[in-house]
């Protein structure tokens, strides 16, 4: 059995190589402990003291993922907490302890309370969800520990109505606050761990696509920012029913489109939603795009490939340039 501390330098070195580089290694973990202080974030010791002790909260999402790869902490920190008391009475009480920050309602999956504020250069964004767990603590039958199982079955329900394996990973927060920082177990009840260790971005469910489409263009974004490689089933399934996007509401596409042009590597995304069809749900105007293959003596390329091209110079551009 491979230990969790040696994965994890493999997983972090493995991420360091190019692509065609990173080797395959046995994957063989049932229960996966990890040690808090991987998650630590200095305001951490802060929102504990707004948490209170009858609140139980976990990390979840990108920072669990981003951790777990040991990706440089650049201008901006997102970080995702499932708590079992009202998001908007956490943010509030977080905000009076911080003395900072600025208080929105997003709704993603399900709504969310976010605390956004900057510090030194960073824009931190701390995103409270809700964990119902009141019919478990009302629960006379049950005694702690049966609580404690039905309050983690509880967690797992919902780590897997998330979009991508990668995605639905959990800590107990308390694990991850400063000098209380502890082992922890890692909660992965889609594999999420295995998918990261192999560089794949898979979808928990199709049923959790299918009920919010715009994860579609997500995937390939995260698939992106990663370096990773969509699922070969789910990159057919897009194909197959590419027009599901269009189920999307318009303003969330374009903030994934904006993200997809704020990261590295922006053609070759680009180019592989238009191979697969899903882009032009979107621009139907690509469809005019292909048609154009001969644009005369001036332009090498097709119009659609040249736009493309014209991403794909732009990307080298802004590489080169100093600012």
């Amino acid at each position: 059995m491979l230990g969790i501390e040696k994965l994890l330098e493999k997983l972090m070195n493995r991420q360091k190589l190019p692509k065609d580089l990173r080797g395959e290694f046995d994957f063989d973990i049932k229960t996966k402990y990890v040690h808090g202080l991987l998650f630590y974030n200095r305001y951490f010791d802060e929102i504990v003291k707004a948490l209170g002790k009858d609140t139980i909260c976990f990390i979840v999402g990108g920072w669990i993922r981003d951790r777990l790869l040991n990706r440089p902490i650049k201008n901006k920190v997102d970080i995702d907490l499932l708590v079992t008391k009202d998001p908007f009475e956490i943010a509030k009480e977080v905000k009076k302890v911080l003395g900072k920050g600025n208080i929105f309602q997003f709704e993603k999956e399900k709504t969310v309370a976010s605390l956004i504020f900057e510090d030194n250069g960073i824009k931190y964004r701390f995103d409270f969800s809700y964990l119902d767990i009141t019919d478990i603590m009302e629960n006379k039958e049950l005694d702690f520990y049966d609580k404690e199982k039905a309050i983690i079955e509880r967690l797992e329900q919902d780590l897997l109505t998330r979009d991508f394996t990668i995605n639905a990973m959990a800590i107990v927060f308390d694990d991850a606050v400063g000098l209380g920082a502890s082992e922890t177990v890692l909660f992965d009840p889609s594999g999420g761990l295995e998918d990261l260790q192999s560089g794949i971005v898979k979808p928990v469910s199709i049923e959790n696509i299918q009920k919010d489409p715009v994860r579609v263009l997500r995937g390939f974004r995260i698939a992106q920012s990663l370096d990773f490689d969509i699922d070969k089933d789910f990159k057919k399934w897009c194909k197959k029913n590419r027009e599901i996007v269009k189920n999307s509401p318009i303003e969330r596409l374009r903030d994934e489109i904006l993200k997809i042009f704020d990261n590295e590597g922006t053609e070759k995304t680009l180019r592989e939603l238009v191979d697969l069809g899903i882009f032009q749900q979107i621009v139907p105007e690509i469809e005019a795009m292909v048609k154009i293959k001969n644009q005369g003596n001036i332009h090498k390329y097709p119009l659609l490939e040249h736009s493309l091209k014209t991403v794909e110079y732009m990307e080298d551009f802004l590489k080169k340039k100093s600012f």
